[in-house]
């Protein structure tokens, strides 16, 4: 495959309207398939809209005088054997086009962020847990993933992070390592410059290819996807951006990644796994912590949201 392209939908969801936001998933995923989208990228858990329960929820989730609201939002999470689900695969068979879908999961106790890749045959090829969850805030009340899974759509290696996890170098470095070519990003939160260039730099140190999909509004949207390739093959910088939204747009973007140009680019460079020293990172995968890391409920300041 010379090239792979990603719709980025930059669309409204409907504050936890689940079937609502079916219906809508369904209509994006008929539009970027006939826009000639290979697979489809959803924003951050699409089934709720990543809307809280109660007013304040995302400062203070366990409030007790909420519990009523609290349990219904997590009783609304989605199986993998659900009628949604079902839906999202048959609509990704019937249009031949993949499809990287978002919810609030639910299997049996345990509550996730979880985001699925399906096949241009409707099947479930990849299914993803946030690791990262944002415990300073509503994903308090979600379990963390463990792991970062890859699979394999139309020959290309593809891992998923979903919005906080791109703040951190492990999740990128660890879906390289399993063979990642693209990694798809989910996202819900404000999209400054800052994290835009994390987007970029994710993407230039392990020399692989970013899309990220967000909802749009200010100070949001910014959809985005970024190659690996910053140097031509004499050695000149090139921009590495492939598309970008604004913020407020409501659009369906596509990115196209040339897999070529992408693979040889790996092949040749210096970063990725190429030079690694991994003996002298044990520091990485120790589970201390100290301060200024330290955290408890007196001492969160919410400078920004994930």
């Amino acid at each position: 495959m010379p090239m792979l392209k990603i719709a980025l939908v930059q669309k409204k969801a409907m504050d936890n309207q689940k079937n609502t936001n079916l219906k809508l998933a369904q209509q994006y995923i008929k539009e970027a398939a006939n826009q000639g989208a290979d697979l489809v990228l959803f924003p951050e858990m699409w089934s709720n809209g990543y809307a809280a329960p109660f007013d304040e929820a995302f400062d203070n989730p366990l409030d007790p005088n909420y519990e009523k609201e609290r349990t219904s939002w997590l009783e609304e999470g989605v199986t993998t054997s659900s009628e949604y689900v079902r839906a999202l695969r048959q609509q990704a068979k019937e249009y031949h086009v993949g499809v990287c879908a978002t919810y609030l999961s639910k299997n049996g106790k345990k509550n996730q962020n979880t985001a699925i890749i399906i096949d241009r045959n409707g099947e479930i090829i990849l299914d993803y847990a946030k690791v990262h969850t944002c415990d300073f805030s509503l994903e308090s009340l979600l379990q963390s993933g463990t792991e970062f899974p890859v699979c394999e759509f139309d020959g290309v290696k593809i891992g998923v992070m979903i919005c906080f996890d791109r703040e951190f170098p492990e999740s990128a470095r660890t879906l390289m390592l399993k063979g990642a070519e693209i990694i798809l990003v989910p996202n819900a939160c404000d999209m400054n410059p800052a994290r835009i260039n994390q987007l970029s730099t994710r993407a230039f140190e392990n020399m692989v290819g970013v899309a990220m999909a967000n909802y749009p509004g200010k100070n949001w949207g910014n959809s985005a996807a970024f190659s690996p390739v910053v140097f031509d093959e004499d050695g000149n910088y090139v921009d590495n951006l492939i598309v970008k939204a604004n913020d407020l747009s409501e659009e369906i973007y596509l990115a196209e990644f040339d897999l070529q140009q992408i693979r040889a680019f790996r092949k040749a460079e210096v970063w990725g796994n190429a030079y690694r020293k991994p003996l002298s990172y044990s520091p990485l995968v120790s589970t201390n912590v100290s301060e200024p890391f330290i955290r408890n409920e007196n001492t969160h300041k919410f400078f920004s949201s994930d």
